[in-house]
């Protein structure tokens, strides 16, 4: 081996220093002038290769030249039978029998011209190409991942800057919602203080006035001013103590009924219906209804613009609105869960809404053969959605897929309603145009029954199971009994029943809600006894 070998090995091995200007490879030394001479002139060494010792710097040769197993036995034969090198040792003992054994010089004679050498050769520049690429590629790849970090970190940075702006924006509307609250509390504070003012001074007059006849008038003036004090109004402008008392709805349930949405039909049927207020809305009809466990109202607007979901108290008071990206029609709220889904009739799509904040959600694309999409539902992991030519689709509630689809009539299918309890599982639909109908019908399509009305267009449940159907063209409200016998006018006209098109009651059933649709567009509360 010869790495950078400057000084003769002869003359070292003489203890003295030379400088090197030959090598021999075969000898594996370097040479000086004298020793290159003397080297030449050996009859052992006439035939060795020698060459500059400049062409060997910076690299070393690894030529294998003594046996693996004979170590200290150089290789002097090549087996032609094995195709391997010998040396004197192995010969003898292991290629005794073998029928070409030649000297390596003889067996090496025109290596560098033969066939293997060729091949050897080509095999050599091809992996030192692709070597040589491999590099090149990991150096590319080095650099890419250095470009990729670089455009992470600027999506990084974006995303953060998004989430800040997005943050500031929802600051910044939550701190106007905040001044706006401050602002009419303060506004009925100041009302109620001025109110109380008055009081207070009216009640010190009354008072002024007994104190100074107990002291100085007579028993006819305080007998004609005590008939004169009218008391009641003052107490009742103050306020009054009221017993009030709400039933209890505290009961067990089985598990598997409660994942089941087991719907328990416990309470008394509403008899009387009296009227309570009316809510006035923005422009826009109140296309359904939907009644939250702590008794908000969500009500759909078809105002295609925004303000189109809305949240009001049990007693009427708006709380909190939503824009939908498009005309909303039906909603209904998922059992168990913070969640509700809207059905955007236009473009066929439902949008979740989480019904605490009232923010919107993921969307899902339902393929469906009609034109539009109308009345929805939940059952489980299924959302049942209407259409405008009389179909009823079953959704799958992750990916959107359409489970089935049940032709029940040829309208449009304008709201749904599911009743699931250990005994049954049907669901309400009604058809609103087309056959004017509404139907009764198992989860599988089975139609249980129907009832023809005029141009049904809402449908509650009472906790009886009793049918209550708003009825557009007639101004009516219907209730069918659960076996569908029977079929009572509750409402119409001369109730303020103009153009209904959604009814619902709250969880106790103490209030029913309509939603007009005809010269004025208002909801109508009803207290129910």
């Amino acid at each position: 081996m010869a790495s950078k070998m400057l000084i003769c090995d002869p003359c070292s091995r003489l203890n003295k220093s030379s400088d090197a200007m030959k090598y021999c490879t075969d000898c594996d030394d370097a040479l000086c002038t004298d020793c290159t001479t003397a080297h030449s002139a050996l009859k052992i060494t006439i035939s060795h290769n020698v060459v500059d010792a400049t062409a060997l710097t910076g690299r070393a040769f690894n030529l294998q030249k003594y046996c693996n197993d004979h170590q200290d036995m150089p290789l002097e034969f090549f087996c032609s039978d094995h195709d391997c090198l010998l040396c004197r040792s192995c010969m003898a003992n292991t290629h005794r029998t073998c029928g070409k054994i030649l000297p390596i010089d003889v067996a090496a004679k025109g290596i560098k011209s033969s066939v293997m050498f060729d091949d050897i050769s080509k095999d050599i520049s091809a992996l030192r190409k692709s070597a040589k690429e491999l590099v090149e590629d990991r150096q590319k790849n080095k650099k890419r991942v250095q470009q990729t970090k670089e455009l992470t970190q600027q999506k990084i940075t974006k995303f953060r800057n998004d989430i800040n702006k997005h943050l500031d924006q929802l600051e910044k509307k939550l701190s106007s919602d905040v001044d706006t609250m401050e602002r009419e509390l303060d506004e009925k504070a100041s009302t109620d203080l001025s109110e109380s003012e008055t009081i207070e001074k009216d009640i010190e007059d009354i008072w002024e006035q007994i104190n100074f006849l107990t002291k100085h008038g007579s028993e006819s003036q305080m007998l004609i001013l005590l008939n004169a004090v009218d008391l009641t109004s003052a107490i009742s402008s103050i306020g009054l103590v009221k017993r009030t008392s709400s039933p209890c709805f505290v009961s067990y349930q089985l598990p598997k009924h409660i994942q089941a949405q087991i719907q328990q039909t416990h309470g008394k049927v509403p008899t009387r219906f009296e009227f309570e207020k009316k809510i006035n809305v923005p422009s826009g009809r109140i296309t359904c209804i939907a009644v939250t466990d702590d008794n908000r109202l969500l009500l759909c607007n078809d105002n295609h613009f925004k303000n189109n979901l809305m949240a009001y108290t049990e007693a009427g008071t708006q709380v909190e609105t939503c824009s939908i990206s498009s005309w909303i029609f039906g909603i209904a709220i998922i059992p168990h869960t913070e969640e509700a889904v809207v059905s955007l009739a236009d473009v066929k799509i439902v949008q979740f809404v989480n019904i605490v904040s009232l923010m919107p959600g993921r969307q899902l694309k339902v393929i469906m053969e009609d034109s539009s999409m109308y009345g929805i539902a939940v059952v489980r992991d299924s959302i049942i959605v209407g259409g405008s030519s009389g179909n009823v689709y079953f959704i799958e509630k992750m990916k959107g897929k359409c489970l089935k689809t049940i032709k029940i009539g040829t309208g449009t299918i304008s709201s749904l309603v599911p009743f699931i309890s250990a005994k049954d599982e049907v669901l309400y639909c009604c058809e609103y145009s087309g056959n004017k109908k509404v139907h009764c019908m198992k989860l599988d399509g089975t139609l249980i029954s129907s009832c023809e009305l005029k141009n049904p267009i809402g449908i509650t449940l009472d906790s009886k199971r009793n049918v209550y159907v708003a009825c557009n063209d007639s101004d009516e409200l219907h209730r069918l009994s659960s076996d569908w016998d029977v079929d009572d006018i509750l409402l119409m006209k001369s109730d303020r029943i103009d153009k209904p098109m959604s009814v619902a009651f709250n969880k106790t059933y103490s209030k029913l809600y309509i939603s007009n649709s005809g010269s004025d567009n208002n909801l109508l509360v009803f207290n129910c006894t």
